[in-house]
C-alpha cells in the first residue's frame, strides 16, 4: 500500500509538471487567483498518536471556461472568468501498516472565479466554490467497531461531554468524515509593474468564509454531515492568508502567512491554526521549493481535533505565476 501511495505521488508530481509545461509552451495557461497549490512535504513534528512521513495535496483544476489571462493582458478595465471543476485530495504516509490507506482526505468543488484589474493595474478577484469533503470512511469516528450512524455509534456520542479528550477516542484509522461546504472569498493584489510590464513585487491579502452546510450544492441531500458530528466541528471557519512575492535577479519568491480560525468546535479542541511559508522559485516557473511552519488544529478532515507544531518541506506548484500584463490606459478628459 506504501508502494501504491509513493507511485500516486509520483505520478501527479510527473502530470502536473509535464501538464504546466506544455501549457506554458503553448502559450494556453489557464489561471486561478484564488487556489490551493498542489504540495509534496515531509517534516519533523506530529500529535501524540502517529508519526507521520509524508504529506500531499496533488490537487488539480478542471476549467470549464477562463479567459482571465487574456482579460489582464488589454489596457482596459476589462473583468475576466474562471469557471471549473477542483479535486483536491490529501493523502499521508505514516510510519505505520495503513491498509487501506489511512483515512484519506477529498474535496472536490466547483468554483467561478471574477477577476478585474483596477485604474492602478491591481487585482480584485471573488471566488465562489461549493461541493463534497469527505474520508471515504464507514466506521464511526469514535469506534473501529461500529458503522458510522450505527445505535451503537450514537451511543458512543452520548457519553462524550466538554471534559472528553476528543483526539484520545478519535478512530484514525477508519472513522467517517462527511460534509458538504461552500467557500466564499475575496482577494486583492497590489502590484509594482517592471519596465516589461510583469507585476515584481504582490502584496496579497485573501478572506474566506468557509460554511459546512447538510446538502450538495445547497439542494441535493446526499454527501452531508452526521448530526452527531457537526456538533462537534461546528459550521463556521474564517481564514486570513497574507502572501508578498518578489524577486532576487530573476529568482521569484513568495513569503506568507495564514490564519484559520473555527467556530463551534469541541471544547477539547483549538480553534486556531497558524501557517507561515517561504518558497523560491529558482527558475521563475510554476516549480518551487516550499519550507512551512504550522501549528494549531490540524488540516486534515476528522483530525482537527489534534494539535501540535510541525516544521515541513518540500516541492509545491503555483496555479497564479506573474505574466506581463499590459497596463491600464489612464482616462483622458473630455
Amino acid at each position: 500500500m506504501r508502494l501504491s501511495i509513493i507511485l500516486l505521488l509520483f505520478i501527479s508530481s510527473v502530470f502536473q509538471l509535464f501538464s504546466q509545461e506544455y501549457e506554458r509552451i503553448s502559450d494556453f495557461k489557464e489561471y486561478y487567483p484564488i487556489a490551493e497549490r498542489p504540495y509534496v512535504m515531509g517534516g519533523l513534528g506530529n500529535n501524540p498518536y502517529e508519526t507521520m512521513l509524508f504529506d500531499a495535496k496533488p490537487v488539480v483544476y478542471y476549467s470549464i471556461y477562463n479567459d482571465i489571462r487574456k482579460a489582464l493582458s488589454t489596457d482596459t478595465i476589462t473583468p475576466g472568468y474562471a469557471v471549473y471543476a477542483t479535486f483536491q485530495p490529501q493523502l499521508r504516509m505514516y510510519n505505520e501498516t495503513s491498509k487501506p490507506i489511512k483515512t484519506p482526505s477529498y474535496k472536490i468543488l466547483f468554483g467561478w472565479q471574477p477577476i478585474i484589474k483596477t485604474q492602478e493595474n491591481n487585482f480584485l478577484t471573488l471566488a465562489i466554490e461549493t461541493g463534497h469533503y469527505s474520508n471515504g470512511q464507514s466506521k464511526s469516528a469514535f469506534s473501529e467497531e461500529f458503522d458510522d450512524e450505527s445505535e451503537e455509534s450514537k451511543e458512543i456520542y452520548n457519553t462524550i461531554t466538554d471534559e472528553t479528550n476528543l483526539a484520545e477516542i478519535l478512530n484514525r484509522r477508519s472513522g467517517n468524515f462527511s460534509t458538504n461546504l461552500t467557500r466564499l472569498s475575496v482577494n486583492y493584489r497590489i502590484n509594482s509593474i517592471d519596465k516589461n510590464n510583469r507585476p515584481h513585487r504582490i502584496h496579497s491579502f485573501t478572506l474566506t468564509y468557509q460554511l459546512y452546510h447538510d446538502k450538495f450544492l445547497g439542494v441535493f441531500n446526499f454527501g452531508g454531515y452526521n448530526p452527531e458530528d457537526i456538533n462537534l466541528y461546528g459550521r463556521h471557519q474564517l481564514e486570513f492568508k497574507y502572501e508578498y512575492s518578489g524577486y532576487i535577479n530573476k529568482m521569484r519568491y513568495v513569503v506568507g502567512q495564514d490564519l484559520y480560525l473555527h467556530f463551534g468546535s469541541h471544547p477539547s479542541t483549538d480553534p486556531y491554526r497558524v501557517q507561515s511559508r517561504a518558497i523560491l522559485f529558482p527558475w521563475d516557473t510554476d516549480l518551487g521549493f516550499i519550507a512551512q511552519f504550522s501549528a494549531g488544529f490540524d488540516d486534515y478532515n476528522y483530525r482537527f481535533v489534534d494539535s501540535y507544531a510541525r516544521v515541513s518541506v518540500g516541492v509545491t506548484w503555483d496555479w497564479f505565476t506573474p505574466f506581463i500584463i499590459k497596463p491600464t490606459r489612464p482616462k483622458t478628459g473630455k
